[in-house]
């Protein structure tokens, strides 16, 4: 198959997709996605699966979770990149390669296993890395260089992350790491990960398993900081007591790092990053952002850097609102003046920051708010007084009839920031809500200081 046919696979393992939310998660055009979806259900029909259906306007594929992994994890759902990263994974981890061997396991030409393993070849050239022919035998690798290692690393997240986890639903991947046990491992240290109160995510807990591989093949990586949490230190001893002394090292160090919000990826993507938030910052008008979420902000570009320049691709279905199209301009604006790309899925994880961020700048800006009752009795709602208090205790909050507007309508547009009504007003001052609840109040409040942010940035 071809990586956008496997791209879509992907997609739709993950749920239902219209043609348009396709072509915007794979940034291919409308159009290709139908050519696609008949040329992958030529191939699904071959191998005596269900085809692509579309229903309601959105393409789904309706498989048992079993064939869904065997799809997968099949050859024949690799694509020419996938085999390529397959070889070199298997080069580096064995140290050593059988290219007509290979060509039976992928039932290629010899020309076809050839042209792809001189892709990897010129990787290792490129980097320096050493190896050698041996006539009737296959290639040995020699010495592996910094940098092979760490793309070695970056491939083999890449596997983990698309595979979810299952290395051993992987036809291709099984045999290879049999002896990897990774179940076992995930469990570990998702114990460690909840106790040390870090944020899982696929990317992180990816690196942590391969971690592990890569000090045992060629010793890890250097992390750049000492051991100074005797708790975390002996947690990750007892959790992972029969894993090797280094492996245990080199974990708590990176979770450390993790704990102290330094970033674990490489210098170059870091400043891509602060190039990416520094623009958006710009673009926004904000003048202060709380440090926790503008630290949010950075996580989530370093990581969706790092994904789109390692092919990783994460999606999920996501119904965009008019806000979030705003946004989303805003932020394809930047990306575009700094020569830089990232994934759909990850554009939408940053928009939902941005809306954070938007919200909290112009939640400060309200001061003061006119909730007006008719039959309900809302003076006396003692909880939702209190509640209000606490969540908001920067806006003073008046409680008054209906009729109050209506005798004073001049004064409340200007006395008032908001002002919110549980009935249908034609007043366009009067924000509609269903129902007098604190966490309704503050839901409309946060729509306000969306809409009045999106506002003052004219974005189109």
């Amino acid at each position: 198959m071809n990586c956008t046919n496997i791209n879509i696979l992907n997609l739709l393992y993950r749920g239902k997709f219209s043609q348009s939310d396709l072509a915007l998660y794979l940034d291919i055009d409308d159009k290709s996605i139908s050519k696609n979806i008949l040329q992958l259900n030529v191939e699904l029909e071959d191998l005596g699966l269900n085809k692509v259906e579309l229903k309601k306007g959105r393409y789904y594929l309706n498989l048992t979770k079993d064939k869904w992994r065997a799809l997968l994890g099949s050859k024949e759902s690799m694509s020419p990149e996938d085999i390529v990263d397959y070889l070199y994974i298997k080069f580096i981890y064995k140290g050593f390669i059988n290219l007509e061997q290979e060509k039976s396991e992928f039932q290629l030409s010899r020309s076809t296993i050839s042209r792809y393993f001189t892709n990897v070849k010129n990787i290792l050239n490129e980097n320096k890395s050493i190896y050698k022919v041996e006539v009737s035998k296959g290639m040995k690798l020699l010495e592996l260089s910094e940098e092979d290692k760490r793309i070695f690393c970056k491939k083999l997240i890449k596997v983990i992350v698309k595979l979810d986890f299952c290395l051993t639903s992987s036809v291709v991947y099984k045999e290879l790491f049999k002896n990897f046990k990774v179940d076992d491992i995930l469990h570990r240290l998702y114990n460690i990960f909840v106790l040390e109160k870090i944020h899982i995510t696929k990317l992180i807990m990816a690196f942590s398993l391969v971690l592990k591989i890569c000090v045992d093949k060629f010793g890890g990586f250097s992390f750049c900081q000492k051991i100074d949490d005797d708790i975390l230190k002996n947690r990750v001893e007892r959790e992972l007591s029969e894993c090797s002394k280094e492996y245990k090292n080199q974990l708590s160090l990176f979770l450390i790092n993790l704990k102290n919000n330094h970033s674990f990826l490489e210098e170059k993507i870091i400043e891509k990053a602060k190039l990416f938030t520094r623009e958006l910052k710009k673009e926004l008008k904000v003048e202060t952002i709380e440090s926790e979420v503008e630290q949010l902000l950075r996580r989530k570009i370093d990581i969706s850097i790092f994904k789109y320049e390692n092919k990783i691709l994460n999606v999920c279905s996501y119904k965009l609102t008019v806000e979030d199209e705003k946004i989303l301009s805003l932020v394809r604006r930047v990306l575009k003046k700094i020569d830089l790309d990232i994934y759909f899925y990850d554009k939408i994880t940053i928009v939902n920051v941005i809306k954070k961020i938007l919200i909290e700048s112009n939640k400060r800006k309200i001061n003061k708010i006119l909730l007006l009752f008719n039959e309900t009795i809302l003076p006396n709602d003692t909880y939702l007084i209190a509640n209000l208090k606490k969540q908001i205790s920067h806006i003073k909050v008046d409680i008054k009839s209906i009729f109050y507007l209506q005798l004073n309508y001049e004064e409340c547009c200007k006395k008032y920031d908001l002002v919110v009504s549980d009935e249908d007003m034609k007043e366009s001052v009067v924000q509609k809500i269903s129902t007098f609840s604190y966490l309704k109040i503050l839901e409309k409040i946060e729509e306000i200081s969306l809409k009045k942010a999106i506002f003052k940035l004219n974005i189109i």
